[in-house]
């Protein structure tokens, strides 16, 4: 006779065979699908005459029409000093000069240091700033500022009137100054309150927003829109009373569109 703990042991089921399913199965069902999508990408960004702004595999090019991929080549255009001062130096329109690297603290500093003085139709007064900044204020002036200037109000910019990019200090609240540091301490960030357009007219943020004339108010809500395609953050009077007089665009973690 068998032992009793033998005699009344329980048999299990061996577990059936694995048919191709289970996680195993989607993850190589999955990647069937990202290598078909990745093989007909490439397809398409090689096929012969796609327009560059639909061709994520083109160089950047600063006169190209905006399109899906020009934050991402942005991006990778301005993913170290040298590749964006590389890029600064291809645009002959751009009126920049590269500086010393200014460093004042951990905290307050200008790398990538560029002095900007115009950009492709609007002048502006001599401003130091991080290249990654000058290309972006390029691009917004080019395809944002200029187009709806020409939309809405019938002029062109001639010049852009702004409050300077660095300033070694804290971020400010309605409450204060919080512990962090604004993104102006490393010149991250530019604040534009004005623009003057081709026949002298000087118009102001302060008070264009609520402008009685609806035109200049849809220019002044198309510049702001037009920035959030170039900058990670873009604040206007709508975010705070902090911004009833100026755009605060800036690049950093910190995204918004307000």
């Amino acid at each position: 006779m068998f032992p009793h703990h033998i005699r009344h042991r329980k048999r299990h089921a061996p577990p059936p065979p694995n048919r191709g399913g289970g996680a195993g199965f989607v993850l190589r069902v999955t990647g069937y699908v990202v290598l078909i999508i990745g093989v007909g990408f490439a397809a398409l960004a090689y096929a012969p005459g796609i327009p560059d702004q639909y061709n994520p595999i083109s160089p950047f090019d600063p006169a190209t029409p905006p399109g899906p991929f020009t934050g991402y080549k942005l991006n990778r255009a301005t993913a170290t000093p040298a590749q964006c001062f590389a890029e600064l130096d291809k645009i002959p329109d751009l009126r920049v000069v590269r500086m010393l690297d200014r460093e004042v603290s951990d905290q307050c500093h200008i790398r990538e240091h560029t002095r900007v003085r115009g950009l492709w139709g609007a002048g502006l007064a001599p401003v130091s700033t991080r290249c990654s900044i000058a290309l972006r204020l390029y691009m917004w002036e080019r395809h944002s500022l200029q187009p709806a200037a020409a939309t809405h109000l019938g002029r062109n910019v001639v010049e852009i009137e702004h409050l300077s990019s660095y300033s070694c200090r804290k971020l400010r609240t309605p409450t204060g100054d919080s512990d962090r540091m604004s993104a102006h301490a490393t010149a991250s960030a530019i604040d534009i309150n004005g623009v003057v357009l081709t026949d002298g007219t000087r118009l102001r943020l302060t008070t264009g927003w609520d402008s009685p004339d609806p035109d200049e108010r849809r220019f002044w809500r198309a510049l702001r829109n037009g920035a959030c395609d170039w900058f990670h953050t873009v604040l206007s009077p709508d975010y705070n009373a902090l911004h009833a007089d100026h755009f605060h665009l800036a690049q950093g973690a910190f995204r918004a569109c307000r």
